[in-house]
């Protein structure tokens, strides 16, 4: 009997995956995409986890995560934390705490539907699911100090103990 051979794995940019997305859209499929930043931790870690994205087929609404491509070209998969009166969404990276206001509805090219997170699949809809976005969102304000409080801990210890 002979091993099963997986196909060979071929990295691609969002640029060139961008046109790929939108015909799974335009045919009534989810597109599945590995996290590979980490402005999404501790949600989404990189190399472990993915995002399965669906077509935006409407308004999208605070706690959503959107993929969505900047004036500058680049790629972002961030949180919506606000949406302002002109229909333009301000988003934000789990593990930052700077917004970034003025994200056009044109700019949108999926939402995350569901999230394969060490290896299990949760829908964005689950009840523990929304609840971590709401408590997590709901620290945005002082999001800084928690994040930057493990680093310095870690810093400390280093300098006392090397």
């Amino acid at each position: 009997m002979s091993e099963r051979q997986e196909a060979p794995v071929r990295r691609m940019s969002l640029e060139e995956l961008e046109p790929i997305i939108r015909e799974a859209f335009a045919a009534g499929m989810t597109f599945k995409l590995p996290v590979t930043g980490t402005s999404n931790l501790p949600t989404l870690v990189p190399g472990r986890d993915q995002v399965i994205l669906d077509a935006v087929l409407g308004p999208l609404r605070k706690g959503d995560l959107p993929l969505y491509r900047r004036d500058n070209g680049a790629y972002v998969l961030h949180r919506i934390v606000g949406i302002g009166k002109d229909g333009t969404y301000t988003c934000c990276g789990d593990h930052q705490w700077q917004k970034e206001p003025g994200v056009r509805p044109d700019q949108l090219i999926g939402v995350t539907v569901r999230l394969c997170r060490k290896g299990k699949l949760f829908s964005v809809r689950s009840l523990p699911y929304r609840f971590w976005v709401r408590a997590w969102t709901l620290l945005l304000p002082c999001r800084k100090l928690l994040i930057r409080i493990p680093g310095g801990f870690r810093r400390i210890k280093r300098r006392l103990f090397s």
